[in-house]
């Protein structure tokens, strides 16, 4: 049933920064510390306040075309989704589909430098900036996913797609063959305020019914149409989505269920990228405004968007056994 519903991503044309194998990431990054590196992945509560740094300089990562940071085609390479399941009864689960890229490419705004208080953002006038174009919100490291709730039945009940701090819930009709929109949710902060499409399609062949959903170039936010969508007002930030390559994800799924043996780096609880640098000013007041920010958090720091009554934790110490 994971396979059969694993949905058909399709990343947007000109997506330069495509989706990787987490242990071919973890060969170019490094868990640094007081006395040089960690030889071996740190794992359990004290890797927290951990970074995996890329073991060269982002610029110049950036600057190679064949670098990690521009991750596997998954037309050439069977790049695996991570489908973490937990088993709630009889038939009655909820995976989460995990998509990893080993970079996140930010938006380009109109900045005017202010003396003191650095570049602030502008708005273009008749389309074109009177200063200085700037890239904000890079990272390291970026997970996406796209969640479903099966309760006892060969089709699941709801979908939960996420983009970005927002994300939407679409139950299934059986009888068209399609997500139907039912609400939505502002997971942080305020300012984003995004429109879902009402409805989900699907993809049928003979290995499955799969949602088609479309990540965002660049930032890879998972939207559920092609098109351009604003999901921040102010400044306006728009996600670009479209028929670019296609990730037939059920060709290759990792299985992550947490009543079963867990690879080791499930286990790393820090910051899966670099710490943030090129910081504007105002970030010494807390306002976090950066070219290159904080990597995320990995899957067991995830809240998951369906739960069962009960749902036992990653147990720490049975890592590795």
């Amino acid at each position: 049933m994971v396979q059969k519903w694993a949905p058909l991503v399709w990343l947007a044309p000109g997506e330069k920064f495509f989706p990787i194998e987490v242990t071919h990431f973890l060969r170019y990054v490094t868990v640094p510390s007081k006395d040089g590196e960690f030889q071996t992945l740190p794992i359990g509560p004290k890797s927290e306040q951990m970074f995996l740094v890329t073991k060269s300089n982002i610029d110049d990562l950036l600057q190679d075309a064949t670098s990690v940071i521009y991750g596997q085609n998954p037309n050439i390479t069977n790049v695996p989704v991570y489908a973490f399941i937990s088993e709630c009864g009889c038939q009655h689960f909820h995976v989460t589909y995990w998509f990893f890229f080993p970079y996140s490419q930010g938006k380009t705004m109109c900045t005017l430098d202010m003396g003191m208080l650095g570049p602030v953002p502008i708005p273009h006038f008749n389309n074109q900036c009177f200063g200085s174009l700037r890239e904000y919100g890079s990272h390291v490291g970026d997970w996406e996913h796209t969640s479903f709730m099966f309760k006892g039945k060969e089709e699941p009940e709801e979908m939960y797609v996420s983009a970005h701090d927002a994300g939407a819930f679409y139950k299934y009709d059986s009888n068209a063959k399609v997500f139907v929109f039912s609400r939505q949710e502002i997971r942080k902060g305020f300012i984003q305020r995004p429109t879902f499409p009402p409805t989900v399609t699907l993809f049928t062949d003979k290995n499955g019914f799969h949602p088609i959903l479309f990540a965002a170039r660049g930032s890879h936010g998972l939207w559920t149409a092609p098109g351009k969508h604003k999901y921040v007002r102010l400044p306006r930030l728009y996600d670009v989505s479209g028929y670019g390559t296609p990730w037939k994800t059920w060709n290759q799924i990792e299985i992550l269920n947490i009543s079963r043996k867990l690879p080791q780096w499930m286990y790393f609880l820090g910051k899966w990228g670099n710490p943030r640098e090129k910081c504007h000013p105002l970030s010494r007041m807390g306002i976090n405004i950066c070219q290159i920010t904080d990597g995320p958090s990995g899957i067991p720091k995830k809240r998951q968007n369906f739960v069962c009554d009960e749902i036992p934790e990653l147990a720490t110490n049975n890592a590795g056994k």
